[in-house]
């Protein structure tokens, strides 16, 4: 298998892991918070910045470096149109997503007290940052699979 190949599909898996992780950690974290439980609340609050970290962080770290791989393989790709709008929209998921982690963390810290208003305020911005997020990550998908010719 050549090194371009080995790339690709430690790129798509990663992809495959932020975008399916994301998907799970919404879900859970939604259902959890719409629960009013606040057991579950405490455990899906320190469950979610662990499993952030853990698996979308370190595939975050895979899909750069094998994104920089494959284009030190063929740096002229970066002339196509989409591969630059999948990496502005990239950028900006990352940078939607450093916030949610900081949420994460003070959901996580103030778990303890559902009735407070400060967390459903935290948790109303945790949820516009991933509603914001999800159709980007939709578009970078699409751009990456279809390559479409602008």
């Amino acid at each position: 298998m050549s090194a371009y190949l080995l790339l690709k599909t430690l790129h798509v898996l990663s992809a495959v892991i932020v975008f399916g992780t994301g998907i799970g950690i919404a879900w859970y974290t939604l259902r959890g918070w719409l629960s009013g439980d606040r057991q579950v609340i405490r455990w899906i609050s320190r469950e979610t910045v662990t499993a952030d970290w853990l698996f979308t962080g370190s595939a975050i770290v895979a899909l750069l470096a094998s994104a920089v791989g494959m284009l030190t393989i063929n740096p002229a790709w970066l002339q196509q149109t989409w591969l630059q709008l999948a990496i502005a929209l990239t950028g900006i998921v990352f940078l939607l997503w450093l916030p949610v982690v900081y949420l994460q963390y003070r959901l996580r810290h103030q778990a303890s007290g559902t009735g407070n208003p400060e967390i459903h305020r935290i948790m109303r911005a945790w949820c516009l940052l991933g509603a914001i997020a999800f159709p980007l990550m939709v578009a970078i998908v699409f751009l990456m699979v279809a390559k479409p010719l602008f």
